[in-house]
């Protein structure tokens, strides 16, 4: 006899963007599960560095771009749920810094007084006092200029941790789906998903499905083989650093172009070593090199920025992450979030980490209109096994390693 299962929303993928949906939709009565193959917040979300950009970083000619007003009101949302007052109550997420730096290592005179004088910047930033720098520009040897952004650096891993924490009851691990596991009838529209794990399988339906797999979404793209909807990757040739000091540093480099030249997040390893989390133009630039290439790129980079300090002991890591997201025409990033849908389906992207909340209320915004709440019926699921949480990266990286 085939098992069944149903509830008003089935979302596939447990990175921050299904998660964010899934707290929003029970938090508003609706029934939601959600089902995940590998770990929660294992594919993008657990590779992010972790930053709430408020659009500046996308604003470095001057200009507000739509990707900067896009993220202009994502800092203050995010504030909202950390401070438990907001649409999904993260007080129990650290934050690392409250505040990201821009650095330039030289005086760009001229660039930064033109960027700080422009009104359509809506980021707060501000020339920081020499006496108030992140502790390692205090040295002699730097000779450049410090702002701060409105734009806080928070825990993913705990992040992912807390959104958790009021749905174990909805997140279930299941195996890699197949195109043959959705069920479409005669009109497109998604009638069931067939869902297995250890040698079982349960047939759900739901009113709705919603996809935020990030790279996982391929597999509706393929079945629905929908000419306006595909996916791009973008890859990024991220770096870890293992250091010998412990100098916390949360801030973009400025380069001579409109992206940032290095960004630097500071983590703390379970041993209770520091790790620098490298990003910026190195990653985007590293994706032609192989490992050994990009760690010598990382060296030299962080040698010329960060003269006064010692890297010969530091331990150095590196891994490569696809950013999958919409196809675009110019091959570039998308503008901001982006919702698809198509009969009872929503393909869904946010990204970035930061408009997690804006994709899941465009997502709700919909299915409000779309669905009449039903009964659910999880029993079949019950026993279930709910996906591991994502170990960090720099203990995945470092363990290996050591």
């Amino acid at each position: 006899m085939k098992k069944v299962a149903a509830a008003d929303v089935v979302i596939l993928g447990g990175g921050i963007a299904g998660l964010w949906v899934l707290n929003r939709l029970r938090q508003s009565g609706i029934s939601a599960i959600l089902f995940e193959s590998v770990a929660l917040g294992g594919g993008q979300t657990h590779k992010s560095q972790g930053i709430i950009h408020g659009g500046m970083k996308y604003a470095l000619q001057g200009a507000m771009t739509k990707e900067a007003q896009a993220m202009a009101d994502m800092p203050s949302r995010w504030k909202q749920c950390l401070s438990g007052k907001g649409e999904v109550d993260l007080s129990h997420v650290p934050v690392l810094s409250s505040q990201h730096y821009l650095w330039a290592p030289h005086k760009f005179t001229a660039k930064l007084t033109g960027l700080l004088a422009s009104t359509t910047l809506t980021s707060k930033v501000e020339l920081v006092p020499k006496e108030s720098y992140p502790v390692v520009f205090q040295h002699p040897g730097f000779k450049g200029e410090v702002y701060s952004l409105d734009e806080m650096v928070i825990d993913v891993p705990v992040l992912i941790r807390e959104m958790v924490k009021a749905n174990q009851d909805a997140v279930f691990k299941i195996e890699p789906l197949c195109h043959e596991a959705l069920k479409l009838d005669e009109q497109g529209k998604l009638v069931s998903v067939t869902v297995s794990m250890s040698g079982k399988s349960v047939e759900v339906t739901a009113q709705q499905f919603v996809f935020t797999a990030g790279a996982g979404n391929e597999v509706i793209i393929k079945k629905l083989k929908n000419k306006e909807l595909n996916m791009q990757r973008r890859p990024l040739h991220m770096v870890l650093v293992k250091t010998s000091f412990h100098y916390p540093l949360y801030a973009h480099c400025l380069g001579l172009g409109s992206r940032p030249r290095l960004t630097v997040t500071t983590h703390h390893a379970q041993d209770g070593s520091t790790i620098w989390y490298l990003g910026g133009l190195l990653a985007e630039d590293g994706v032609g090199r192989d490992s050994q290439a990009q760690i010598e790129a990382a060296r030299k980079e962080l040698n010329a920025l960060f003269p006064w300090l010692d890297f010969s002991a530091a331990q150095f890591a590196t891994f490569t992450v696809d950013r999958a997201e919409p196809l675009q025409k110019s091959g570039f990033k998308p503008e901001s979030s982006y919702t698809k849908v198509i009969q009872n389906m929503i393909i869904a992207w946010p990204t970035k980490l930061a408009l997690a909340p804006k994709l899941a209320e465009d997502i709700l915004s919909h299915l409000q209109q779309a669905i009449s709440p039903q009964c659910s019926d999880v029993q079949e699921l019950r026993s279930w096994p709910m996906p591991p949480l994502a170990e960090p990266i720099w203990e995945d990286a470092f363990c290996k390693n050591d």
